[in-house]
């Protein structure tokens, strides 16, 4: 699975913070996944395990993690209440507003589940654990990025040039200069 990582300065802290806020010690593995990249974005990347076919947007991360993805944006939803009374932790958000989670203790510790927004309490168990679930994952290397130019040729080309407006090429340039900064990285658990 190809990742781009969020700023882990600090994130030691971060994690003991969160640890001892909600009484829990985080799985080995998804420690060291946070230390590594304290969670990323992870476009072109998805899986199919037990009937479940998703994507995956990014993976939460805490402390100086991208604000829309921090996992502190959650901490107040009673959704997140939720999941931390069932031993589960919120670590990935898919386009449809679909999560990923982690068990934290007992039979569950470190198990990946699938929780539909929409449907509390119907947890389905994805994987054994982080590394296996991640074996799953496909991700695509974002390639050339086309440019606002060539999206406008494009639009013309299709007869559809009446259809570009500003706010379609702000939009554009918007989501141009955000995939020029991804710079993907295939994940490992060596530190």
């Amino acid at each position: 699975m190809l990742i781009s990582k969020f700023n882990n300065e600090d994130i030691e802290n971060a994690i003991q913070e969160i640890e001892n806020r909600y009484g829990f010690i985080f799985p080995t593995e998804y420690r060291i996944f946070l230390q590594k990249y304290n969670g990323g974005k992870t476009p072109n990347t998805t899986f199919h395990l037990q009937g479940i076919s998703s994507d995956i947007q990014a993976f939460y991360g805490l402390g100086k993690a991208d604000m829309n993805y921090n996992i502190s944006m959650l901490e107040n939803t009673l959704l997140f209440s939720d999941m931390i009374d069932n031993n589960l932790f919120p670590i990935a958000i898919n386009s449809f507003g679909d999560y990923l989670l982690i068990g934290l203790c007992g039979d569950n510790t470190g198990k990946i589940y699938f929780c539909y927004h929409d449907m509390s309490k119907n947890d389905i168990e994805l994987s054994s654990s982080l590394s296996a679930f991640f074996s799953c994952c496909r991700s695509q290397k974002i390639g050339h990025i086309r440019t606002v130019e060539e999206r406008i040729t494009d639009m013309k080309r299709l007869g559809k040039g009446h259809k570009i407006t500003e706010e379609k090429l702000k939009c554009w340039q918007k989501e141009i200069d955000e995939y020029s900064k991804i710079k993907q990285e295939k994940v490992t658990f060596e530190i």
